[in-house]
């Protein structure tokens, strides 16, 4: 469909009208997966940190940071 203009109308043709919206739902799932890795960090022993390479001070800095922050 066209519109006054002769240009075509994208809200008919079935185009997300919301670009940002995988940009969003990216994000979201990014957040969920950080908060997810800080919990099971958190449930960890200083002997699994050091397996991944964390000492005790890296280890609780990246536990204590908000899941909005990378």
């Amino acid at each position: 469909m066209t519109s006054m203009s002769g240009t075509h109308d994208k809200r008919r043709s079935g185009a997300t009208a919301d670009p940002t919206a995988g940009s969003w739902l990216a994000r979201l799932t990014g957040w969920r997966e950080r908060r997810a890795l800080r919990r099971a960090l958190a449930r960890m022993d200083a002997h699994l940190w050091a397996d991944l390479g964390f000492d005790e001070a890296a280890a609780r800095e990246e536990m204590d940071k908000p899941f909005w922050k990378g």
